[in-house]
């Protein structure tokens, strides 16, 4: 009984509107208008029925390709997004494995770098320290993190001196 009342109500409510609408000319002729070209339509296609079919026909084959259409483009954006997920693990790892070829380069320019700051200020170098074995006593006392010329009381060419000084020609 409830559902009776609800669909009064509501064709009682779009009646009500459609006549309060009604009262504006502009509507009104519009509507009259509309009314007498459905009519003219439906009295054509009455009479011209395979042209009624052809045109549903068209219609529905429109509606079709749509579809294969939308179809095909979802299937594509799946495909797609299959191999984004095979693929994003491949990626991590190689973005970690990068990282870790960074960290040890950084690694090997800090040594190479202290090695240098540590020949650097030995006043004789020997002949048998090399830039890469760390061994010298110089290099383990020294933990500076920066890159820069040694202190001296003298002036800065008497430290390269002395480093050329070591060499024998």
């Amino acid at each position: 009984m409830s559902q009776n009342k609800l669909m009064t109500g509501i064709l009682v409510g779009a009646a009500m509107g459609l006549i309060v609408s009604l009262f504006d000319r502009n509507t009104r002729n519009d509507v009259v208008r509309k009314s007498k070209k459905l009519g003219s339509n439906a009295q054509y296609y009455a009479t011209n029925r395979r042209e009624l079919q052809t045109l549903v026909q068209q219609q529905a084959n429109k509606a079709q390709n749509l579809y294969n259409r939308i179809s095909e483009d979802a299937s594509y954006v799946g495909e797609k997004v299959n191999e984004l997920k095979e693929l994003t693990p491949q990626v991590r790892e190689l973005a970690l494995e990068t990282k870790e070829a960074f960290v040890e380069t950084k690694d090997a320019v800090i040594d190479s770098k202290n090695d240098v700051i540590a020949a650097v200020k030995e006043d004789n170098p020997s002949p048998s320290t090399t830039l890469t074995d760390g061994g010298s006593s110089s290099s383990s006392s020294n933990t500076g993190g920066s890159l820069s010329a040694p202190s001296s009381s003298g002036n800065n060419s008497g430290s390269s001196n002395s480093y050329n000084s070591g060499k024998k020609a």
